[in-house]
């Protein structure tokens, strides 16, 4: 579906809802005041509030956000400051912007400082691992290069401002990359860049993405509540030369709420270099 209306979301109400509960009905009327726009985005949610509005227990103010959040009209937050209105509750409810064209676009084109910059955003990474290691199967496979080969790992961070962290990436290059390593660890690092440095030519780009939920590490590192029902985008991307050998893969966990992503593509196989069709 394209865009579905918010007045045909009010008239579709999940079949399964018991309407004639408090919690039912608490959810119904917190859902039509946040679809006709009585309350707006980023706007607190507090369930002590709720609860005493609609005489609800703890746990029905708290079943009701949360409903709302698994259908994307609320959005659950670690708590910044405890307050007593606060203290019962295990996140912090905000009102979720609903228009997703509002979102990070990403157009895939280039490093992510790069891409994410021409949005107007001061994008940035942060290295957390920068190491040489032996490449496993998976890695070997994807380098096309022997498995127990050294390789280059890098892990970073990949903050939309300084604020936001948007993805964790782990990026694998071959061991020819070595010189670079130093390079690969500042902020405005374009990976791209550094390897037509050392002669290479990238030029080719393929992505796998899954849709998956953020396990507790992810959750940690992304500083997402553990009530936070946003999904995940889990990328596998690989660069190529022009003739097909593969020059890097990245490992790619991006927030699929702050995300838009964007591609360009051949509709037929004779538009993809020969040595890159799927066979």
């Amino acid at each position: 579906m394209r865009i579905v209306s918010q007045e045909e979301l009010l008239q579709t109400l999940p079949v399964e809802l018991r309407e004639k509960s408090k919690t039912g009905q608490a959810y119904i009327e917190l859902r039509r005041k946040i679809l006709l726009g009585e309350y707006q985005p980023d706007q607190l949610l507090v369930p002590k509030e709720i609860q005493q509005a609609y005489h609800l227990s703890n746990t029905g103010a708290q079943n009701a956000l949360s409903r709302l959040a698994i259908e994307g009209l609320v959005k659950v937050l670690p708590i910044k400051k405890k307050t007593r209105a606060t203290s019962a509750a295990l996140g912090e409810y905000r009102v979720a912007d609903l228009n997703v064209r509002h979102r990070m676009l990403t157009t895939r084109h280039g490093d992510f400082v790069s891409d994410v910059a021409k949005g107007g955003y001061p994008a940035s990474k942060e290295t957390l691992l920068l190491k040489i290691e032996y490449a496993d199967a998976e890695v070997a496979h994807l380098l096309n290069i022997a498995a127990g080969e050294k390789v280059i790992f890098h892990r970073n961070l990949q903050r939309r401002d300084k604020e936001t962290i948007v993805c964790i990436n782990d990026q694998y290059l071959p061991f020819w990359f070595v010189e670079m390593m130093p390079e690969l660890e500042k902020p405005e690092s374009d990976v791209y860049e550094l390897l037509r440095k050392l002669g290479k030519n990238p030029s080719w780009c393929t992505e796998t993405v899954d849709v998956v939920q953020a396990n507790t590490v992810e959750r940690m590192m992304f500083g997402l509540s553990f009530d936070d029902p946003t999904p995940m985008f889990k990328i596998v991307r690989q660069s190529f030369d022009p003739e097909g050998h593969p020059l890097e893969v990245q490992f790619l966990t991006d927030r699929g709420d702050i995300y838009r992503l964007h591609y360009s593509f051949p509709l037929y196989g004779s538009g993809v270099p020969e040595v890159l069709r799927e066979k």
